[in-house]
């Protein structure tokens, strides 16, 4: 028997170490040489390059079909983040048409929010901080205050609606740029459209904050509050804070005196002697009005008429008893029920942000009201 030659063997042995591919790139190019015409030849390429590009096709639209094979359990794109925001956190309504988000103003992501009135934004690559105009929302973190009630509520909500949100800043050019925080002052407008420092007060999560001077959308928010307030949303529902900005480990619903009619409230001796001091702090009556709250950031004291008599309040006195000064601006007729915010009416800031600074109420007659322990 013959044994094949030398040459044959090494041919074999390497056909079987060939792949398909291999083989049938080998087979291409000899049909190709094994063409006596071009015209033979150039359809042999054709036909091979062809073939190629099927699949080719074939492999890439497999691949694209089925790419979730390849994504690991881990991979971002596989599963949302924890704390990515999702594209329509809340479910509000437009604020009014009045309102219409302003063009070419400053586009800001918004990184972080610190409580229901300010947030940080990424501003060209810097991080600022920004306190919403025209809203204040019950305290989470200031530094002298304990947190109060729907505070925290207050600051989910902003956080809901802004986290990672693209935003417009627009600012005011009846308030300061930046604040004596030095943070920027500002207008902050949802993609949608919608007005996020009038949508804090329209649901019922912060009241009207008016800072010395008007500011530009200050009749819209103002009927923004009175509308919560009417509706009894969020801050302003009986079983929550009712208004008042009260620690929010106080009771809920909250102890509060029962509306007292004014010819039944005992009036103390006059005590005024020109904010300097007050012997009957501890027997104030807190009738028929008493201090809701006392804003010394903001320069704002809120009354509440408890009576079911409406109660002149020309004539009468609000003190910040440290530094012995007169909050002016009260005045008007407190409706029974009725509660009503004064800002302090010109002059330099009176009330002490950083200590205790208790107020005082009297009446026409200089008989303590009603006494605020700060």
């Amino acid at each position: 028997m013959s044994r094949p030659s030398p040459k044959r063997r090494q041919r074999s042995s390497r056909q079987r170490r060939e792949g398909w591919f291999q083989r049938a790139w080998r087979f291409w190019m000899n049909d190709i040489r094994s063409r006596r015409s071009c015209l033979g030849r150039a359809l042999s390429v054709t036909a091979g390059v062809i073939i190629i590009v099927a699949l080719v096709l074939i492999v890439v639209g497999f691949i694209s079909a089925r790419s979730d094979l390849f994504l690991s359990p881990e991979t971002p794109s596989s599963r949302p983040l924890p704390d990515a925001p999702t594209s329509a956190p809340v479910s509000l309504p437009p604020s009014p048409t009045s309102l219409i988000l302003p063009e070419g103003r400053d586009r800001a992501i918004v990184t972080n929010v610190t409580d229901g009135d300010t947030i940080e934004v990424s501003l060209g690559g810097v991080t600022e901080r920004v306190r919403l105009i025209g809203v204040d929302t019950p305290e989470t973190s200031h530094p002298s205050r304990p947190v109060e009630c729907f505070g925290r509520e207050a600051a989910a909500f902003t956080r809901a609606m802004l986290s990672g949100q693209t935003v417009v800043l627009e600012a005011d050019p009846t308030q300061d740029n930046r604040d004596r925080f030095n943070r920027l002052l500002r207008f902050v407008w949802l993609p949608d459209g919608r007005l996020a420092n009038y949508e804090i007060i329209a649901q019922g999560y912060g009241f009207e904050y008016t800072f010395r001077t008007p500011y530009r959308y200050r009749a819209e928010f103002r009927a923004a509050e009175r509308a919560a307030r009417e509706a009894q949303a969020g801050l302003w529902a009986p079983e929550t804070c009712n208004g008042e900005r009260v620690p929010a480990g106080s009771a809920t619903p909250l102890a509060r005196p029962s509306p007292t009619p004014l010819s039944v409230a005992t009036p103390l001796p006059p005590s005024f002697d020109g904010c300097r001091t007050e012997p009957n702090a501890a027997r104030a009556p807190n009738a028929p009005v008493v201090i809701v709250s006392i804003d010394k950031r903001a320069e704002i004291v809120t009354l509440r008429n408890l009576s079911s008599e409406p109660v002149s309040l020309d004539g009468w006195t609000m003190c910040s008893m440290r530094g012995a000064q007169v909050h002016q601006g009260i005045g008007g007729v407190l409706a029974p029920g009725e509660t009503r915010s004064f800002p302090r009416a010109g002059g330099r800031d009176i009330w002490t942000d950083n200590t205790s600074d208790p107020g005082a109420l009297y009446d026409a007659e200089g008989r303590l009201v009603a006494y605020w322990n700060d």
